[in-house]
């Protein structure tokens, strides 16, 4: 089982480079908390955390270029449903045992339920209801579980919503509480989003990154404060993985 409120940490890896991978999975580890990464690309590394995918269905983005090459024919038929089994098919490679995913930029189509559990997919995080109170797992279309996120870095960036502090987060309310972070904002410490666009120009190099990383409260300070509070206050973590076992578990007993 899990508790019903638990908090559940998760990563969208965006491409990020070795090193600022290492270090969000460094802050992990030292709170004892297990995480889900969800892999964008192939040799995501995350040893003692779980791995799912994080397709990314642009036409124009890395999956797709390396879908029109192998398989130009796919891009010329304009068929979507082709385009998108490509794109999950090439991402199960980077994370074989991968139970579930979170769509990169959020992306949605009623068509993907079906695509993924065809692949062996059995969750979605990828639908977003931010600080949205008594959130629960429920089953969609095709057997799907949905997962929804409770809190995204990214939308905090952009919302500025919780000042960057685990009180704003309001850990007190009733519901699962899954957490998305994202290694270059976690390792910048971004404070707003005008902050993190900046620092696109040198994604891939850490030194840079490093040199640029805000000083005040940002989402690394929120992350880092968070941690504390788990093995402070005692609250309840899970994975996204164990809750779709048991929500899975309970629908066979059902």
């Amino acid at each position: 089982m899990y508790d019903p409120d638990s908090l559940c940490f998760t990563v969208d890896v965006e491409w990020a480079h070795p090193a600022v991978l290492e270090d969000l999975c460094a802050l992990f580890d030292d709170a004892g908390v297990t995480a889900t990464f969800f892999a964008t690309h192939a040799g995501v590394s995350v040893p003692g955390h779980e791995r799912g995918l994080h397709p990314n269905f642009r036409w124009k983005g890395d999956t797709g270029r390396a879908v029109r090459e192998s398989d130009p024919e796919v891009f010329s038929s304009g068929d979507e449903a082709s385009f998108y089994r490509s794109v999950v098919k090439r991402s199960m490679t980077f994370a074989p045992e991968a139970k579930g995913l979170r769509a990169h930029s959020l992306f949605s189509d009623s068509a993907l339920a079906g695509i993924y559990r065809e692949a062996g997919l059995e969750f979605d995080c990828t639908h977003q209801m931010s600080l949205v109170e008594n959130l629960r797992p429920f089953f969609k279309q095709r057997d799907m579980l949905e997962i929804p996120t409770f809190y995204g870095d990214h939308f905090d960036l952009m919302a500025q919503a919780t000042g960057f502090q685990p009180g704003g987060i309001r850990l007190d309310r009733s519901g699962l509480k899954v957490l998305d972070f994202h290694p270059n904002i976690v390792f910048t410490n971004a404070p707003d989003e005008a902050f993190y666009l900046g620092t696109k120009a040198f994604y891939h190099d850490p030194q840079r990154l490093l040199a640029a990383r805000h000083p005040g409260r940002g989402v690394r300070t929120l992350l880092m404060e968070l941690l504390e509070c788990v093995g402070a206050k005692g609250i309840p973590i899970s994975t996204v993985g164990r809750i779709n076992q048991v929500e899975r578990g309970k629908r066979a007993q059902a």
